[in-house]
């Protein structure tokens, strides 16, 4: 039995590593810094006025280090975008445990850098890109090439990321940058403490990248770099949201292997060792050219149970074994089903929620589908906007399901948003209240999934 720290925790992590029997086997001290504030910070914008006191960082890890030094911890996991990765890397060194180097996690993080490490090693995989925003290119005489797609520098589930077609779309993508100072402010602090490197311009503006989308998951363990999987990104037509993510994925297994052979090259020359990766791809059937889109250091959570249902093993597994210093275990085509979906309930409308699915209604439908992962984002009384959302849609729910082909995936769904009852109003008048399950019109409930879209 191992001592595990694991660093700003959401309710999937406790879910999956008790599934995983991670928690049966291991002690486990839970640490939170800040998450909850970030993401009140991401759905309220540069405009939020409130001051969330999130505390320096720097300080943040001493805390930490007196905290949990006399525990004995053997290993130091976080699942978290931001700030968890960052913060693990720098505890886990601190306390002289396996970890991601610092440096290398801020790297894939900052949009900008990564993208200059990834054309430094791969620069066939890599689209054009400038910085632009402050003392940069400004958007006026930017050699552009549209359409184009922008995000933030350090971007947070795909928030400001959208596509631009012309000079005055991208001035606005510009104006309307929703990153405040006191979000960006923990990241600046830990970029320039541990590279050197200053935070800069507040957008990266890349070329469009046509194609099909998907994510390779893998892992490094000192210096051996093993891709684990390839997941199928299913966006609703003519949007950057997604509809669902697939696994395993459809693509040609030239084009798997290609990609894992990129992401290889890219995580070392990065310096990313001792822990797991995901790299978003997008492959272009018309050039057959395969670029990355960015690349992010940590597991991909959502994912967690699709490998459980397929391979038969739980990636939350590989993300303890690799803090512990220990080689992973994977395994392939060894799970229940051969095929596992990630789906969102989504609307493109914002609603006021005026109730959510019961815990027993929930407890319902997990037994008549069971290993079936279902997850409610909304929350009564609140509407949709106001949690974090990619600023196309708004989500309020996810359900993983297994099954023996697409086909059968989609009408276990179907049966879900049955069971799944919400009750919403428009946002904006509130005369007329109905409870209605999730539904496929493109105004309306729409199933999709993602932790982010196109350069998220």
């Amino acid at each position: 039995m191992a001592n595990l720290l694991l660093l700003c925790a959401g309710a999937r992590d406790l879910r999956e590593i008790a599934a995983a029997g991670i928690a049966a086997r291991h002690s486990i001290f839970r640490h939170d810094y800040a998450t909850g504030s970030l993401e009140t910070l991401a759905a309220c914008g540069a405009d939020c006025g409130v001051d969330l006191g999130i505390r320096d960082p720097r300080d943040e890890v001493d805390r930490i280090i007196a905290k949990y030094r006399p525990r004995h911890i053997d290993a130091v996991i976080s699942t978290d975008d931001y700030p968890g990765s960052t913060l693990a890397a720098i505890v886990a060194r601190a306390l002289r445990l396996p970890g991601v180097d610092p440096v290398a996690d801020l790297l894939c993080q900052h949009k900008y850098f990564s993208r200059c490490a990834q054309a430094a090693a791969m620069p066939e995989a890599v689209p054009r890109f400038m910085r632009i925003g402050g003392c940069a290119t400004d958007p006026a005489s930017a050699d552009v090439r549209y359409p184009a797609f922008v995000k933030p520098v350090k971007s947070f589930f795909s928030i400001g990321a959208r596509r631009v077609d012309t000079p005055e779309q991208l001035r606005q993508a510009l104006r309307d940058n929703p990153a405040s100072p006191q979000f960006l402010q923990p990241f600046a602090r830990m970029l320039e403490d541990e590279t050197g490197l200053l935070l800069g311009p507040p957008l990266i503006v890349e070329d469009w990248l046509p194609g099909r989308q998907a994510t390779l998951d893998g892992y490094v363990h000192r210096g051996r770099v093993r891709a684990m999987g390839v997941v199928d990104s299913l966006m609703f037509p003519g949007t950057i949201s997604f509809e669902r993510f697939e696994y395993p994925s459809s693509l040609e297994r030239p084009v798997q292997e290609r990609m894992a052979e990129i992401a290889a090259k890219v995580v070392a020359a990065i310096g990313f060792d001792n822990g797991m990766f995901n790299i978003e791809f997008m492959a272009d059937p018309k050039t057959g050219a395969i670029r990355i889109i960015e690349i992010n250091p940590r597991m991909s959570s959502q994912f967690a149970d699709l490998y459980e249902k397929v391979d038969g093993y739980n990636p939350y597994r590989v993300l303890v074994d690799l803090a512990l210093g220990i080689e992973p275990r994977t395994c392939a085509r060894r799970g229940r089903y051969p095929m596992a979906a990630s789906c969102v309930l989504r609307t493109f409308v914002d609603q006021l929620v005026l109730g959510v699915p019961s815990p027993s209604r929930i407890r319902r439908l997990e037994g008549l589908h069971p290993e079936i992962r279902v997850e409610i984002l909304a929350t009564a009384g609140r509407r949709l906007s106001e949690a974090m959302q990619d600023g196309n849609s708004f989500r309020y729910g996810l359900v993983n399901i297994g099954g023996n082909d697409r086909n059968d995936i989609l009408r276990t769904f179907d049966r879900c948003r049955e069971l799944l009852t919400f009750e919403f109003e428009p946002a904006i008048r509130r005369e007329s209240r109905r409870a209605m399950p999730a539904s496929r019109g493109p105004a309306a409930a729409l199933p999709a999934t993602g932790v982010g879209s196109y350069g998220s």
